[in-house]
C-alpha cells in the first residue's frame, strides 16, 4: 500500500493578527500537528541544545530526531490556544536546526507550521500551501493588548513595530524574500478586513481541500 502523502500548511503572521490562533484552531479540527517558533526552539532546548552553540545533527540517524519529535509536544487536537512570544530570538544555527525538525514533521504528520521561514523550508514540496495572515495597525494593537495583558496602547505598539521589523529582518536574511511580498503565498488574509472567524474559516477551507484531494500529487499548493 503506498505511504499516505502529508499535507502541510505554513502560516506566516503579523504579530497581533491571529495568526498563531488560526492556525492552532485549523490543526486542532482537523487532527493535524501544530508547531510554531517556540515549540521548535524549545524542541531543540529539550535535547540539551542551547542558542549560540547549537550544532546542526543531519549526521544523526533518524533515532535522533525522533527523540526530538517525541520529547517535546507537538500540539494535540486538544491543545489550547498558547499566543506567541513578544520578544522573539533569531540565530542562524536555530534556523538551520529548527529547518531540519520542520523537514521532519512534514515528512510524518499533517502539519500546521506557524513562523520560522516555513514557506522557504518547504519550497517546492508538494501537498504545501502557504499562508499569510495580516491585519491592520489597530486592531493588532488591541489584541496585543488583550492577549498579553499589555496596558499601555504605546507599549503595544512598540512591540508590534519591533517584531514587525524582527521578522521582515529574519525572512530576508535567511530566505532572501520579502516578508511582505505577497506572491511569495499562496494565500493571504487579512483578518481586520474579514474577521477572525471568517479568517479561521477560510483558512479551513483551504486545509480542507489540501486533505481531500492529496492524492493527486498536484504541486505545491494553489495558485
Amino acid at each position: 500500500m503506498r505511504e499516505k502523502p502529508t499535507v502541510v500548511l505554513t502560516i506566516s503572521r503579523q504579530l497581533g493578527s491571529g495568526g498563531s490562533y488560526i492556525g492552532q484552531a485549523v490543526a486542532s479540527r482537523f487532527g493535524m500537528r501544530y508547531a510554531d517558533r517556540e515549540i521548535l526552539k524549545q524542541a531543540a532546548e529539550a535535547v540539551g541544545l542551547r542558542e549560540g552553540d547549537l550544532v546542526v545533527r543531519e549526521e544523526k540517524a533518524g533515532g535522533f530526531w525522533e527523540g526530538v519529535l517525541q520529547s517535546f509536544s507537538l500540539g494535540t487536537p486538544e491543545a489550547a490556544f498558547v499566543p506567541p512570544p513578544l520578544t522573539p530570538v533569531y540565530a542562524e544555527d536555530l534556523f538551520k536546526l529548527e529547518s531540519l525538525i520542520i523537514r521532519e514533521i512534514a515528512d510524518r504528520f499533517d502539519a500546521v507550521i506557524v513562523g520560522r521561514g516555513g514557506f522557504h523550508v518547504l519550497a517546492g514540496r508538494p501537498n504545501v500551501a502557504n499562508v499569510r495572515v495580516h491585519a491592520d495597525l489597530d486592531l493588532r494593537v488591541r489584541r496585543v493588548m488583550e492577549v498579553y495583558g499589555i496596558d499601555n496602547r504605546r507599549d503595544a505598539e512598540e512591540s508590534i513595530r519591533r517584531s514587525d521589523r524582527q521578522r521582515a529582518q529574519f525572512i530576508k536574511s535567511f530566505t532572501g524574500q520579502d516578508w511582505n511580498d505577497a506572491r511569495v503565498f499562496d494565500l493571504c488574509v487579512n483578518v481586520g478586513s474579514v474577521g477572525l472567524d471568517a479568517a479561521t474559516e477560510i483558512v479551513a477551507s483551504l486545509a480542507e481541500s489540501m486533505l481531500g484531494r492529496r492524492w493527486t500529487g498536484a504541486g505545491g499548493g494553489p495558485a
